[in-house]
């Protein structure tokens, strides 16, 4: 390397990777299609961008690729770009030398990239890096090498990067908050994780891995009932995975019985915003129409559009528009 030798390897201590393909649970056609990405982009030193929206598991898939690589037995470093302030993480990523401000230490600060060396840097929630960051990263994607903040001397750099946003980041770069230049630079193996409502197949899989999971943590012994599986495939889940498990994780923590049932579930759920149940593709209206089924059953048992309300967890104008809705077909 023009500027010399990269350094070794950084230890591995405090910065592995704990995922690993099987671990992402899944066998439907978009994830079979996801893993076969994974497997394929693992193998090269390239930079991999994925996107997906929040709680779909991007970390872990991350992680997956970085243990299948080459670099599976050096440190795997994450950072989430979007949730420190832009001058810490300059000096997260880029480190800094002894004495460039108050407060910092005397001897200077090994940056993310140089501890990664040998491994792998994560870069989580890219999209949200501040702009006046985003030429200095550029830099070292092109160059290979990291310039510590107050330093004039270059520390070569041997970092395979993989990426992940929540963002659009084509819009991003058109509405001017990301570089064009970095998004080609990013996204040279780019993977998408889809959302859960799209692979409903694998609901089931994920539920009853989860459920056995949480049951040897908390000591518990659970099976879910069959209408169970009809009621979380009709949920719209805008927090994904990360939604079912914590859902999952309070049903066995309040759950006494040893079999779960929609009831329960509905008891843990959280209020249903149905501002991002409209604003999610319901297939055939089954969503809707579960909805309105609950609503008449409970109507015909003598409950009032309050009690209604309250157990569904939304609004009273909102049992009142559903059923107007159905009322007038």
């Amino acid at each position: 390397h023009p500027q010399g030798k990269a350094r070794p390897a950084a230890s591995a201590s405090g910065v592995t990777a704990h995922y690993r393909l099987h671990h992402i649970i899944g066998s439907s056609p978009v994830m079979t299609t996801v893993k076969q990405l994974a497997r394929t982009y693992a193998v090269t030193d390239s930079t991999v961008l994925i996107t997906g929206e929040s709680g779909t598991g991007k970390e872990m898939l991350a992680q997956a690729i970085h243990n299948l690589s080459g670099r599976r037995h050096g440190p795997f470093v994450a950072i989430n770009c979007g949730s420190i302030t832009e001058s810490l993480l300059e000096s997260e990523l880029f480190g800094y030398a002894g004495g460039t401000f108050t407060g910092a230490n005397r001897d200077g600060k090994v940056g993310l990239f140089e501890a990664a060396n040998g491994g792998t840097l994560f870069l989580d929630e890219v999209g949200d890096m501040p702009y006046v960051l985003q030429n200095r990263l550029l830099r070292v994607l092109q160059e290979k090498y990291v310039r510590p903040v107050g330093s004039q001397r270059g520390v070569p750099i041997d970092v395979r990067v993989i990426a992940a946003t929540n963002k659009d980041l084509p819009r991003e770069v058109q509405e001017g908050h990301f570089r064009l230049d970095l998004y080609y630079r990013l996204a040279v193996l780019p993977i998408e994780v889809p959302p859960l409502r799209k692979r409903k197949g694998d609901i089931q899989e994920i539920s009853q891995s989860l459920l056995k999971s949480l049951d040897i943590r908390y000591h518990r012994s659970h099976t879910f009932d069959g209408q169970v599986w009809d009621f979380f495939k009709n949920q719209p889940w805008p927090g994904n995975v990360r939604q079912l498990a914590h859902v999952i994780e309070r049903l066995v923590l309040v759950v006494k019985q040893p079999v779960i049932q929609v009831k329960d579930v509905l008891h843990v759920m959280p209020r249903i915003d149905m501002t991002e149940i409209q604003s999610v593709p319901v297939e055939d209206g089954s969503l809707k129409d579960l909805t309105y089924e609950r609503i008449e059953k409970m109507s015909r048992e003598g409950k009032s559009s309050a009690e209604i309300a309250k157990e569904l967890g939304i609004s009273r104008s909102t049992v009142y528009r559903i059923k107007r809705r159905h009322e007038g077909k």
